[in-house]
């Protein structure tokens, strides 16, 4: 073969590779925008403890953003669990609370979302004060990778729903807002930081000083760890973070676009199956 030829195959076989690689991209531009039924609209929103805090725009867009978060994302059972289309719903409506402000951030999907019946082990990478990395797995409801996978624990979820004041899929796609915005660290996207750095840097080191009666000290740990577990304060115990820390509720009431201190969430809807 001339040196012609080998040029032409080698252009060949590149074009080819990025066909290959452009395809999912280029059917998802040109395909419909996945929606959801009406009963599944309904399950959706039977399932939200936040529906009545939404309006109407709000409950078009969440319906939106979850019926793309069904479609394009793989929902994977670990050890035994068989995921429902509840559960999917469940997952995506409550990610999707958290693009619905008037001028929303988005963060990127992720690949796959992994859900285990309950609390589930992680292996610890990162050093501790001395710089050591334990041997000792993690025993974790929730993990958020920026390279595209969350991981949930059911069990976790359904204790959210009942109104524990711990929220997983709320902490971990918090995470994934963060990662959205990665000039600031633990902020979610927004042109103006300032007000919000202030803020939520004076609660940070006032958690870190004395504790909080709303907040988890697991926050502490970091800013990035400090938005998750605001947010989820903010969504399942709004009246009390209102009271205890009024400058985060505000601007997070602002950002989202929902009070949660002025009408209390419903956690007395079914547990999904």
């Amino acid at each position: 073969m001339n040196v012609a030829g080998a040029v032409l195959v080698l252009c060949g076989a590149l074009v080819v590779a990025a066909g290959i690689i452009a395809y999912p991209r280029l059917r998802a531009l040109g395909r419909q925008p996945p929606t959801l039924s009406d009963a599944d609209r309904e399950r959706l929103f039977a399932r939200l403890p936040w529906a009545k805090l939404l309006d109407a725009r709000q409950r078009t867009r969440l319906a939106s953003l979850a019926a793309r978060m069904v479609a394009d994302v793989r929902f994977v059972g670990c050890n035994g669990l068989e995921i429902t289309r509840d559960m999917q719903l469940v997952i995506a409506g409550q990610a999707s609370l958290l693009c619905l402000g008037a001028q929303p951030g988005v963060f990127d999907l992720p690949g796959e979302i992994l859900v285990y019946p309950d609390a589930f082990y992680i292996p610890q990478t990162f050093p501790d004060e001395q710089g050591l990395v334990d041997d000792l797995p993690m025993l974790a409801s929730g993990e958020a990778w920026d390279s595209g996978r969350v991981i949930l624990a059911w069990a976790d979820i359904e204790q959210a729903l009942a109104g524990a004041d711990h929220n997983v899929i709320l902490h971990e796609f918090a995470h994934l807002l963060d990662f959205a915005a990665p000039q600031s660290e633990g902020a979610p996207p927004m042109a103006d930081f300032d007000s919000w750095s202030d803020a939520f840097g004076t609660a940070f080191e006032q958690l870190r000083d004395a504790g909080s009666p709303v907040l988890d000290i697991y926050g502490a740990e970091n800013p990035t760890e400090f938005f998750a577990v605001a947010v989820e304060s903010f969504f399942q115990r709004g009246a009390a973070l209102a009271a205890a820390h009024p400058a985060i509720h505000r601007l997070m009431a602002a950002y989202f676009d929902i009070d949660t201190a002025g009408q209390a969430a419903d956690f007395t809807a079914a547990t999904p199956r």
